[in-house]
């Protein structure tokens, strides 16, 4: 997969999980989130399947191993269904580490935007984090997924922005 897609791919994936993180935090609580779990659980598994397919031979077994773990989680949740709020924490401390990895890498490759790139993933995640908890004394109850929900959503935006202002690859399996 090129830089581009996979810069547009995370990126969505961060804002949606940093959105949900945001706007519902006590939904992890709840009985209805476990159904936005499967859903989301199974959109994942479709989609890293077809990436499976649809990719060269040498990275179409590390899509399938993706979706095979997916798989297991998805088993895992309905022995322990107290584990899925852990997994969606780690999930979205993932996405947040990743396009923040991600970010501050492509970064270092562009000399003109390393010095702007980084610090302004940091600041607007921090601004964003210290503008809800200021304004929204609230999210200080579920602090720990308003600070992941904030940085996944931030970089996540930020991944996307990469994406569309990334150069194109060229394609390596032309003749």
């Amino acid at each position: 997969m090129d830089t581009k897609l996979s810069c547009l791919i995370w990126g969505v994936t961060g804002v949606i999980f940093g959105l949900i993180a945001l706007l519902v935090p006590n939904i992890l609580l709840l009985e209805t989130f476990y159904i936005i779990f499967w859903i989301l659980i199974g959109l994942g598994i479709v989609g890293l399947l077809i990436l499976a397919i649809t990719s060269g031979s040498d990275e179409s077994l590390f899509w399938f191993g993706l979706s095979s773990v997916l798989l297991i989680i998805g088993g895992l949740s309905f022995l322990v269904k107290s584990i899925v709020a852990i997994i969606f924490l780690l999930i979205i401390a993932g996405i947040a580490f990743y396009n923040g990895f991600n970010g501050i890498t492509l970064a270092l490759t562009h000399s003109r935007t390393k010095y702007i790139l980084i610090p302004g993933m940091f600041i607007a995640g921090t601004a964003l984090l210290f503008g809800l908890v200021y304004y929204f004394p609230s999210f200080l109850e579920n602090l720990v997924i308003v600070i992941l929900g904030s940085f996944a959503f931030i970089f996540g935006l930020f991944s996307i922005m990469m994406g569309f202002f990334q150069k194109d690859e060229p394609d390596r399996y032309e003749a």
